[in-house]
């Protein structure tokens, strides 16, 4: 895939993670993963361990392309104004998380697996 197309499919996929954290009462100008990393690591809330434990599911899907610590990595490079939301905000957002992760992070497996060897020995 061309980096051109590739820079486009970034885009679309940052503006849907960024929609998908404003519906769930999150900055619309932030994503899911920037929002997570700041609430598990940064500010002191009594939902950390809800937070954390939404890491550990995004950090896992994107390991395989991306390495560990998405999220904080994410926070850090985004780092906008982040809202908790309500309780019924974070659930939303946690039912948000869990229906894209799941699939996504067989995705990124698959693509490890397929891409990696061949972007190692220059091919594609």
């Amino acid at each position: 895939m061309t980096a051109t197309k590739m820079g486009w499919m970034r885009g679309v996929l940052i503006a849907i993670d960024q929609l998908g954290n404003a519906i769930a009462g999150g900055n619309p100008d932030s994503t899911i993963s920037a929002r997570t990393g700041y609430f598990s690591r940064v500010e002191e809330t009594p939902f950390r361990p809800w937070w954390l434990t939404m890491e550990k599911v995004i950090d896992f899907t994107f390991e395989p392309i991306e390495g560990p610590d998405h999220c904080y990595r994410s926070f850090r490079n985004d780092n906008e104004e982040h809202w908790e939301g309500s309780d019924l905000m974070r659930g939303l957002l946690g039912v948000i998380i869990i229906l894209t992760c799941l699939p996504l992070s067989l995705l990124t497996r698959l693509y490890a697996l397929v891409f990696r060897p061949l972007e190692k020995t220059g091919r594609q």
